[in-house]
């Protein structure tokens, strides 16, 4: 396999894990109007509890300095399904006691400040992840017996496979009657509650199908990278599915896959390719500008992104004719209506 070859392959699995995180922010900014600034954070989750499923116990790892919890030796697809269970576990926690009296406003920087505070548990507190040099030697499924060209197409079959899973998933509840009320609560809060609508209930749900696919994403990146440390989940990368959501369209899963093509592999991917300018740290700031500019072009031109949301349309009531409006729903007894039509 040539160098570009596994190049591309590389960009597609990311593709991929990126798309399902863009679906799950989506599920939860899109759907439910869920500000969700700590997504990265569940991302982590799912990375952190996959880690710790993976490798062995530390017991002196790492040249005798590393230290982290768990270390169960598990192999796939166990290890991912801990890091997925844990994720929605956690989310459960934080959308249950986060969504239950906050704002919209406050929410999002309620959850932009647990993310941050819980970047810095980790990377202080060792035993936990080992700090920052977080926790490696995970193995992805097949890496350790098959040739590398062999294993990336496996693994890019993978992600390809959860890709459409989740997409799947969420498309159907999107377009049932759970999504529906999903978009009602985003729409109009109160007019939902008066409709009988539990808004806490259902950006709950919304929650908690995003931490699932935050959690795939997060497990399947760890394994494909053979580790993950508090440099993989910086808050601003939260800005980066923010924009992914806004630019393909909000509310629409096939919207949030084209947005993270275009910002996550198109400018994040296209500006490596760049001349080198001065410092070569430049080039994330560079990337932020270039995304920011982006959204900003979007919200002020097209703010319903490329593929906006689409209308609900429903069949239009049949027609009742006035024999049944006044005879009511019962059964219409012969000579009846023209009794009924003398008495008008």
């Amino acid at each position: 396999m040539s160098a570009l070859e596994f190049y591309i392959i590389t960009v597609a699995i990311f593709g991929c894990l990126n798309g399902i995180l863009a679906l799950g922010f989506n599920m939860q900014f899109g759907q439910a109007g869920i500000v969700n600034l700590a997504f990265i954070v569940l991302v982590a989750v799912g990375a952190y509890a996959t880690g710790i499923a993976s490798v062995q116990p530390a017991s002196g790892s790492f040249g005798g300095t590393g230290t982290y919890i768990g270390g169960f030796g598990w192999a796939f697809p166990w290890n991912m399904l801990f890091g997925i269970a844990v994720t929605v576990l956690f989310g459960l926690l934080l959308g249950g006691a986060a969504l239950l009296r906050l704002r919209h406003d406050y929410l999002a920087l309620c959850l932009f400040a647990i993310g941050v505070g819980l970047q810095v548990l980790v990377t202080d507190y060792l035993p936990l992840f080992n700090g920052s040099e977080g926790i490696v030697g995970m193995s992805a499924p097949g890496q350790d017996v098959l040739d590398p060209s062999v294993f990336q197409f496996v693994f890019l079959g993978i992600s390809a496979a959860a890709l459409v899973i989740v997409f799947v998933i969420f498309t159907r509840v999107t377009s049932s009657p759970l999504g529906r009320a999903m978009k009602a609560v985003r729409d109009d809060e109160e007019a939902a509650a008066a409709n009988a609508k539990n808004p806490w209930r259902l950006k709950l749900t919304a929650f908690l199908l995003g931490s699932f696919a935050a959690g795939v994403g997060g497990s399947l990146q760890a394994l494909y990278i053979g580790g993950w440390s508090v440099q993989g989940w910086s808050p601003t990368e939260n800005l980066v599915l923010l924009a992914a959501v806004i630019v393909g369209g909000r509310g629409r899963n096939i919207g949030a896959l084209v947005g993270s093509f275009i910002v996550l592999e198109g400018i994040l991917e296209a500006t490596r390719f760049l001349p080198s300018i001065g410092d070569p740290a430049l080039l994330p700031n560079l990337q932020t500008i270039a995304i920011g500019l982006l959204v900003l072009a979007f919200l002020w031109w097209r703010p319903e992104g490329i593929l906006p949301e689409r209308k609900e349309r429903f069949a239009k009531p049949a027609a009742i004719s006035l024999t049944a409006a006044l005879n009511g729903p019962g059964p219409v007894v012969a000579g009846e209506t023209e009794r009924t039509a003398e008495k008008l």
